[in-house]
């Protein structure tokens, strides 16, 4: 009897030494009067939880733009994941339409009370930062494994070991007043009054005029309506810039003049059978800088889309295209009845905007998605006077067989299908010599300066567009930023097209390991293409000593499928440095200004830092010494993957306020590997740009200098030594994420995008920052 106790008191101390601290009950002071969630609630989620919530990032997939995010809850389903197989899809407005059928999905209230507490998810974590502020060690909320806690149980083993993680996750606490509202809202019920329909009777006019001319029963327009839908499903549309509303484009089961409902699909290519309609939707929940995408509408562009697509005499008699599951991601065969010039011409309309798609689609998230590029490139485009993929009727449809994209295989090829698929060397071998050998045959004389597209863009030259990678990020930019970059691309229509679909219309965030798999090794035929495409305006001799210098060990060169063509450059040059001679041709050719800080001639000799600085044009020429090669060596050591997005605000002495993005270029001695990157990085060779404005959707850190300041400053990026020193230098410089005013910081950097820029503003992205805490509390 005695050893049966001793047994029951044994069992009994592992059970209650093993279980978790039981969740105090929530304190909060309740405001006593009536509140809004739009007028009180939304401004706090928006300034302090949007930030990290919002996307396909965010974490547990609690999106807070919108009253329907926070109603939907979280999971702890990942949407970026090594998976054999697909999942369905969880887009918030698409994929389900109330709040129930969520749950099905396996989503959990964070706004409903749990059972035998006083508190819900969301007012637990609040709680717990409010008792427990302090931030301790390393935060990063797309790395780190978190709770997605479901149930009150799950909440008391998080907390249990982790105190110092509540929310916001590795940030201080919203203020007392902040706290008590949210708390005061969420304990009366969480009740929404979101207005939904606040368009101007200006927009609606515009959006009847638009929906008119993608539901008009001509073939030809049935043929372009579903073109332009596949191309702008992403977008941002705008009529009226001043009233801050955009819309989405979608398919609906209801007409014009009803309540637009959104029929799901998992691509913008699937077909619909049963009839349905295109409908401009009114963008819910607020806008994030990371998939903002503005998209002008106007009578200007509905006249521009009748003349190029409706006007013209078609290359077949017009049809219906049927949805083929094998090659309705192929636009460029899907679409052949549309004439190659029209198709193009839509293309470059707004080229700014389909390159930037690349970028803020699905596909951008993620390193692996995103070292298929290097860290900085202009890219220029054939003009369509000369891009014979336009101009001669046999080059595409000679190609279909070679320019298929690996999205036709779905969101869930097989391993077989896969790597049956990977590569495509002998289609990539074929297209080459077939484009080399009819570029011969019509310019016999070389490719020429003039076959480079010059823009007409009377508001922003878009002529050439500079990418910035920002590791597992990335960032577009109209002109030609930083200095001549290690490449160049050129696009031509195909390419152009073929992008599109491959990592926006095509990719399929919720796809399998393997679809995505595709995608990046198809992106790496498709930059040797726009990199080659470049090399051809280059003297033949030196194109293969250019490529080889880009993709540096045996590995590389083997993986990487390049035959450049025997055909000479018909440009004229005067040096042996062929790319810097032909990037400032180009330069001057499209009318492109040089980037005053960044562009670094070959005579450029950097001035000595100055101890003191009492001019805008004095610090910018620090800047344009500190960007020359070689002029810093903070980059040789300081390779951490958070600092590549810096943004720096400099207040004068006079109360002025200057903004610059310092932005870290790694050197890359190959990106044809999709693994182990940091064997390829070679620190010594890194450079920094520094951008006027705001650069990256990502800042890595906020840095605030007095103008008194700058010279210490300059000196630490020029001079650093060593990481400890780095700390203790740049700490008074720095706004670590547990500083106590960081979100003072971050509010005055929010409202000065917000002014500079208002139609291409959007939240800035928090999940990224720094993940160390500083402790300045033993300073």
């Amino acid at each position: 009897m005695k050893f049966q106790i001793l047994i029951v008191l044994i069992f009994s101390a592992i059970f209650f030494g093993c279980s978790s601290k039981p969740l105090d009950p929530v304190v909060f002071d309740k405001v006593d009067r009536e509140i809004s969630y739009t007028k009180d609630i939304k401004p706090i989620l928006d300034n302090r939880c949007v930030s990290c919530h919002s996307c396909y990032n965010s974490p547990c997939q609690l999106k807070m733009e919108s009253f329907d995010g926070l109603d939907r809850g979280s999971t702890k389903e990942l949407v970026y994941d090594t998976r054999l197989r697909a999942i369905d899809p969880t887009r918030l407005f698409i994929d389900a339409s109330n709040t129930n059928d969520w749950r099905k999905k396996g989503f959990v209230s964070v706004t409903d009370k749990l059972e035998e507490h006083n508190a819900s998810i969301m007012m637990q974590f609040l709680f717990e930062k409010d008792r427990n502020p302090k931030n301790i060690g390393n935060y990063s909320p797309e790395t780190d494994k978190l709770t997605c806690a479901k149930d009150k149980e799950e909440l008391e083993d998080f907390f249990d070991d982790n105190p110092h993680k509540a929310m916001p996750y590795g940030f201080p606490a919203i203020s007392k007043d902040e706290y008590n509202i949210l708390m005061t809202w969420l304990d009366n019920g969480a009740i929404d009054d979101t207005k939904r329909d606040i368009s101007t009777d200006f927009e609606k006019k515009q959006i009847k005029k638009f929906e008119d001319f993608l539901n008009n029963k001509n073939i030809k327009n049935i043929v372009t309506a579903r073109y332009i839908y596949e191309h702008i499903f992403l977008a941002h549309i705008y009529f009226d810039e001043a009233s801050g509303n955009f819309f989405e484009l979608i398919r609906s089961s209801t007409p014009s003049g009803e309540e637009p409902e959104i029929i799901a699909t998992r691509f913008p290519y699937d077909e619909i059978k049963k009839p349905f309609y295109y409908r401009l939707k009114k963008v819910e929940g607020t806008i994030v800088h990371k998939t903002h995408m503005p998209y002008k509408i106007d009578d200007d562009k509905l006249k521009f889309y009748n003349d190029i697509f409706i006007k013209p005499n078609w290359e077949e008699e017009p049809y219906i295209i049927s949805y083929f599951e094998d090659n309705a991601s192929n636009a460029l065969e899907v679409f052949k009845q549309i004439p190659a010039i029209s198709r193009y011409e839509f293309l470059l309309k707004d080229v700014y905007f389909f390159v930037n798609s690349f970028i803020k689609g699905p596909v951008c998230k993620g390193q692996i998605a995103l070292n298929v590029i290097q860290d900085h490139f202009w890219v220029a485009f054939m003009d369509p006077k000369y891009d014979l993929s336009v101009i001669n009727k046999r080059f595409l449809e000679d190609n279909f067989k070679y320019l298929r994209v690996p999205n036709q295989l779905g969101e869930d090829p097989t391993l077989f299908t896969t790597f049956k698929a990977l590569g495509y060397e002998k289609e990539t071998k074929a297209y080459q010599k077939y484009r080399a050998d009819i570029y011969q045959k019509y310019y016999q004389d070389g490719m020429k300066l003039e076959y480079i597209r010059k823009s007409n863009n009377k508001e922003l030259n878009d002529s050439i567009l500079t990418v910035y990678r920002h590791y597992d990020s990335a960032s577009l930019h109209y002109g030609a930023l930083g200095s001549i970059p290690k490449t160049l691309w050129v696009i031509d229509f195909p390419l152009l097209e073929r992008i599109y679909y491959s990592l926006v219309a095509g990719f399929d965030v919720f796809g399998n390991t393997a679809h995505q798999l595709l995608v990046r090794t198809h992106m790496d035929r498709l930059r040797v293409e726009g990199e080659s495409n470049f090399l051809e305006f280059l003297p033949q001799k030196s194109r293969l000593n250019y490529f080889n210098s880009w993709y540096i060990g045996w590995l590389a060169k083997y993986l990487t499928v390049y035959t450049p063509s025997q055909n000479e450059t018909g440009i004229k040059y005067y040096s042996n440095d062929y790319k810097y001679e032909f990037s400032n041709m180009l330069l001057d050719y499209t009318k492109t200004k040089r980037d005053k800080i960044n562009f670094i001639e070959n005579w450029y000799k950097p001035t000595p830092l100055k101890e003191v600085y009492n001019t805008k044009e004095e610090i910018k020429e620090s800047f344009k010494s500190l960007a020359a090669p070689n002029s810093t060596k903070i980059t040789k050591h300081f390779t951490d993957k958070d600092a590549n997005a810096v943004l720096i605000r400099i207040i004068m002495n006079n109360g002025e306020n200057l903004t610059y993005s310092m932005i870290v270029n790694r050197w890359h001695d190959n990106v044809a590997l999709m693994f182990d990157e940091e064997s390829r990085l070679d620190p010594t060779k890194d450079d920094i740009d520094f951008i006027e404005g705001f650069i990256s959707s990502y800042p890595s850190l906020f840095i605030v200098l007095k103008q008194d300041e700058l010279p210490d400053f300059f000196n630490t990026i020029k001079n650093y030594e060593s990481k400890i020193k780095l700390k203790e230098q740049i700490r008074d410089y720095a706004i670590n994420r547990g500083n106590p005013d960081f979100w003072k910081h971050f509010d005055w950097f929010n409202n000065e995008f917000r002014k500079s820029n208002p139609l291409n503003y959007g939240l800035f992205d928090l999940n990224r920052y720094y993940i160390t805490v500083i402790d300045e509390s033993n300073e």
